[in-house]
């Protein structure tokens, strides 16, 4: 799925190059999808809509050209480095500006370092991007273990601390920054929330996106009004649209089979999520293009990073971790448009030590690609502060 760079003295250094039959047959693949039926006229209601995807995958099977996008993703400076037995991919891109803070950008589930390359350039130049008065970033992007091509474990046990391990060696060890800056949302937030009670003495702040509560919680006896409507609404959530968490904590592989086999069965398992949790307004092309969904897809397609992605659950509800509240300086950047709730500052800082919250009014869970100004000037505002 890459080689050596063989142009530059550092051997972490690649060039992401799939095998040309690896895509053909992705392609055989999609051509020969066999369809399920579905109930008239029921558009996502029931799960992901029959129509939508026949369209998408049509035009992956005919239109899409992922050597473009390749070409694309290799304008960045790729690597791929050992840590703690594993192989780690990351992006290091680092500013001209003398003064650039390091930071390192972790995504989620069903993301990967994609879903942040909007804002590289915004975040290692601000000033060509408008933003001339803001701090610079050296911008570390990293794929999680079993995601993107970061090498999967095979062995049980890896959670989110083992990971926040990593992120540190990473950061510390492999690239040399004594202190940095950390940003990430889903399963990227909750290993910074881990890296955070770890190595408190690394991080100059944490940015974070959401507070996920995914099930019901008995409110605190002296919790706010804002509080309890969160916790309430986020019950509603769970009961409603966190089945699909509740198979990769429970039984990850039986569903892996079909989502490894199948690109259309990938395909449906994740568009669904960009469709519902991003800001759509019901239409998944008014955020995620199909260049950037396909993008995404054939990152896990071809590096068959599906299954250990999704394992990740299963790992996390069985090792919680560290729960204590969090020194780190912390900044928030809720979205009232994410699937889920965005939490009050209240209810944030029972758990974080937090010196910046602010809402978005548009963008949802995909922040980072929905709305990049929008994050890094948040950010720039946060560390500039720090």
């Amino acid at each position: 799925m890459y080689i050596k760079d063989s142009t530059s003295p550092d051997p972490d250094k690649i060039i992401l190059q799939v095998e040309q039959p690896v895509l053909d047959d992705l392609n055989y693949r999609l051509r020969h999808t066999r369809w399920p039926d579905e109930i008239a006229n029921s558009e996502w209601s029931y799960g992901t809509s029959r129509a939508y995807l026949q369209e998408l995958i049509g035009y992956w099977a005919n239109d899409f050209d992922w050597r473009t996008q390749e070409q694309w993703l290799n304008s960045f400076n790729h690597y791929k480095s050992s840590i703690n037995g594993l192989g780690i991919h990351y992006i290091h891109q680092r500013s001209q500006a003398r003064d650039a803070i390091p930071i390192l950008v972790l995504h989620g589930w069903p993301g990967s370092f994609v879903q942040m390359l909007k804002l590289l350039p915004l975040l290692t130049d601000p000033a060509a991007h408008g933003m001339p008065d803001v701090p610079a970033f050296h911008v570390v992007i990293a794929s999680l273990p079993g995601f993107g091509f970061s090498d999967a474990t095979t062995t049980s046990g890896l959670a989110m601390e083992g990971i926040a391990d990593i992120m540190a060696t990473l950061m510390h060890e492999v690239l040399g920054y004594e202190k940095y800056a950390v940003r990430g949302s889903d399963l990227g937030g909750t290993t910074i929330d881990q890296m955070a009670r770890r190595y408190p003495q690394q991080l100059i702040g944490a940015h974070l996106t959401q507070l996920i509560v995914a099930g019901p919680v008995v409110p605190p006896d002296n919790a706010t009004q804002a509080e309890r409507e969160f916790l309430t609404a986020s019950g509603v959530i769970g009961n409603t649209e966190l089945s699909y968490a509740r198979q990769h904590s429970s039984k990850p592989q039986t569903l892996a089979y079909g989502l490894n086999d199948s690109p259309a069965g990938l395909a449906a398992w994740i568009v669904e999520k960009y469709h519902k949790w991003g800001d759509t307004g019901g239409k998944i092309e008014n955020r995620f293009s199909k260049d950037f969904l396909l993008t995404t897809l054939t990152l896990y397609w071809v590096a068959e990073t599906i299954s250990p992605s999704i394992r990740t659950y299963y790992e996390m509800v069985r090792n919680r971790g560290n729960t204590d509240r969090i020194s780190v300086p912390t900044g928030f950047l809720m979205s009232m448009n994410d699937m889920f709730p965005p939490a009050p500052r209240e209810w944030a800082e029972r758990s974080h030590n937090v010196v910046h919250y602010s809402m978005a009014t548009t963008g949802g869970h995909f922040l980072e690609w929905e709305e990049p100004e929008l994050v890094a000037r948040d950010l720039q505002t946060f560390f500039a502060g720090l």
